[in-house]
């Protein structure tokens, strides 16, 4: 009973905390931004005739509470609106970016994790020798790193070193995909190994200094059963949250890495949708990076009295 009443608790916290945003988001673009038939006309002439058939059309004659209602209800109905530049349905353009977003990733997460828990779990392993001292090093000076200068250095590099690597073009099979997320995927990869290492190596020192462990090693458990078994079962459960915290932002720090490479994902629809100023596209993609977070917040959170029971639920 305890756990229901926290799952409800945490899910309808997190629907509160979307109505209020996308209330938010909606009426701070309008507050400060530009006009919206002024957008949606640009240079073109401006009849009197056309401003009030795009007045009616996107409902720009009623007031801002009446529209946010009538934005949010087509929302939650699966219509995200008109591009107001191309005229365009803004859900399909999103569905043909969003794999793209999602692979890279699905990709930086993967490697992120895999290389993180081994490194942290070496580090561990070789407390306060050479090793330790290395890589500890090392993935303090990755996170001080900023990943939009590191992607520019590797785009530099690789366009010289190899230059029949290519980053634009179609992603029509397999092959050209995988071709083109790999090596942004590798450079979101890094700040998460850095941070997720930090966090594996502390985890896993406390466990290894635990009493239990003491115990298990005085019963005559093998050594290598001793720190995979019992050590590291406990130490990968901060690294799994804060791991899943990190996914759910990574959807939003695509942005920096998709500009830079010039990739088609979202990250770059909303750069492009805020330089001008196409409210529709920014709205909905700010909302959906903002509900994917507070979903894998959400299912982190429920997930973590899952792994650890002894975790108090309040």
């Amino acid at each position: 009973m305890k756990r229901f009443l926290f799952v409800l608790k945490r899910f309808c916290s997190m629907i509160f905390i979307l109505a209020v945003a996308s209330f938010l988001i909606f009426f701070l673009l309008r507050l400060f931004g530009s006009d919206p038939l002024s957008v949606m006309i640009g240079n073109a002439r401006a009849t009197d005739e056309l401003k009030q058939t795009l007045t009616e059309r996107y409902n720009l004659d009623k007031p801002l509470f009446t529209q946010y209602l009538i934005w949010i209800r087509e929302v939650l109905n699966g219509n995200f609106g008109i591009d107001y530049i191309a005229g365009q349905d803004i859900r399909q353009l999103i569905a043909a970016r969003l794999p793209i977003t999602f692979g890279l990733v699905i990709m930086s997460s993967i490697i992120s994790f895999i290389i993180a828990i081994i490194v942290g779990v070496t580090a561990a392993l070789n407390r306060n020798e050479a090793v330790d001292t290395g890589l500890s090093a090392l993935m303090l000076i990755i996170t001080g790193m900023p990943s939009f200068l590191v992607s520019i250095v590797a785009l530099i590099v690789i366009t010289y070193m190899f230059p029949g690597v290519n980053f634009i073009g179609t992603y029509s099979n397999f092959s050209e995909y995988m071709q083109r997320i790999t090596i942004p995927s590798c450079i979101m990869a890094l700040m998460p190994i850095a941070m997720l290492g930090r966090i594996t190596r502390s985890s896993m020192i406390k466990q290894l200094q635990s009493p239990y462990i003491d115990t298990a090693k005085a019963k005559g458990i093998g050594e290598r059963s001793v720190t995979y078994k019992h050590a590291f079962h406990n130490a990968v459960i901060p690294v799994i949250t804060a791991g899943g915290y990190m996914v759910a932002a990574s959807v939003g720090s695509t942005v920096i890495v998709e500009q830079v490479f010039s990739i088609p994902g979202i990250g770059g629809l909303l750069v492009t949708a805020i330089q001008q100023s196409n409210f529709p596209i920014i709205q909905i993609l700010v909302l959906f990076m903002l509900t994917v977070y507070m979903v894998m917040s959400f299912i982190i959170d429920v997930l973590y009295t899952v792994l650890d029971p002894r975790v108090e639920l309040k």
